[in-house]
């Protein structure tokens, strides 16, 4: 069974390639490993090295900290994950860049609205 931290890590993953609007193929051929290989981290099935962690963090344009921002080992994730795959997954059909980037300020501005202060820039 995968430790807690390593799934939240493989579903931030997730989640930052969602948001750049990347493939699976894209991601790992950016980092320079398979699909299947890319799949396994996202689903957790294999744990993501540190190096492998920093390289995905310079393809996706964040920070290394980001897999692990938000991560409480007390709190139930699961409605904050099902809520945000469902936004993800819309967002990833958005075919115009403009409108994708002009939708992530604006959640972005409503969570800073509501006390948080994370930016994902």
């Amino acid at each position: 069974m995968a430790h807690p931290v390593d799934d939240f890590v493989a579903q931030r993953i997730r989640q930052a390639r969602l948001m750049r609007g990347l493939t699976q193929s894209g991601l790992a051929a950016q980092i320079g490993c398979s699909f299947q290989q890319l799949q396994k981290y996202e689903a957790g099935q294999n744990r993501v090295s540190a190096s492998r962690l920093y390289e995905i963090a310079e393809a996706l344009d964040v920070q290394p900290s980001y897999f692990f921002d938000g991560y409480d080992s007390t709190a139930p994730q699961q409605e904050m994950d099902n809520t945000a795959s469902r936004i993800l997954f819309a967002l990833a059909k958005v075919d115009d860049p403009d409108v994708r980037e002009s939708l992530c300020r604006m959640v972005q501005s409503i969570a800073n609205s509501n006390g948080g202060a994370d930016s994902f820039e």
